[in-house]
């Protein structure tokens, strides 16, 4: 009799422990089909590769995943140095664009770097990288040149205050002449007197 109940107990201990395997390995597979993230974030981002030397440098790039965006991270470093500088780059608002800013001295003549983003489970999307970063150059602010009036030499005469001139001294020619032509008609004759003209020029 105990026999037969130890058995019955020793079957239903194995028919619970079946049951509860069954359980445990379809439970986890219906879970992880759910949540299971698989697909790394996306970097959507065109560098720029010219800035100006003391001017602070904007860095952008649109990130999106199939889940959640967990971080996006600048790793830059400046002209020579050997290792990187991490800088966090935050969403502005729901637009999914992420940036920071650098200021950096004049002195910096390149900015080296690369972009990282991560995913809620830990995949993660790299745009450029650490052995071949991308590069933006800094120029010198370039100073216009100072102005120069040229000097205008001054014009010859006119061709209108030639003329003017003209006019003038055939008026005053033909007055001599009416003159002389009335002292002769008169019967004397006058002796030669030198008439001096002086023209000045018009302004």
């Amino acid at each position: 009799m105990q026999f037969l109940i130890r058995q019955r107990m020793l079957t239903s201990a194995v028919v619970a422990l079946q049951l509860f395997m069954q359980v445990m390995l379809v439970m986890p597979s219906s879970s992880w089909a759910q949540t299971l993230d698989t697909d790394p974030p996306r970097i959507d981002f065109k560098p720029v590769v010219e800035g100006l030397k003391g001017d602070s440098q904007v860095f952008s790039a649109t990130v999106s995943d199939d889940q959640e965006v967990s971080a996006v991270m600048l790793h830059y470093r400046l002209d020579n140095e050997s290792v990187y500088q991490n800088r966090t780059m935050s969403p502005i608002g729901s637009t999914g664009i992420f940036s920071t800013t650098l200021k950096v001295d004049k002195t910096v003549e390149v900015i080296q770097y690369y972009i990282e983003a991560t995913d809620k489970a830990g995949n993660r999307t790299l745009q450029g990288f650490a052995f071949d970063p991308i590069e933006r150059k800094l120029l010198d602010r370039q100073v216009p040149a100072a102005q120069t009036t040229d000097v205008v030499p001054e014009p010859g005469m006119s061709t209108g205050r030639k003329i003017l001139y003209g006019v003038l001294g055939l008026v005053v020619v033909g007055a001599i002449a009416s003159a002389a032509g009335g002292s002769d008609s008169g019967g004397s004759s006058a002796p030669d007197v030198p008439v001096t003209i002086t023209v000045s020029p018009l302004p």
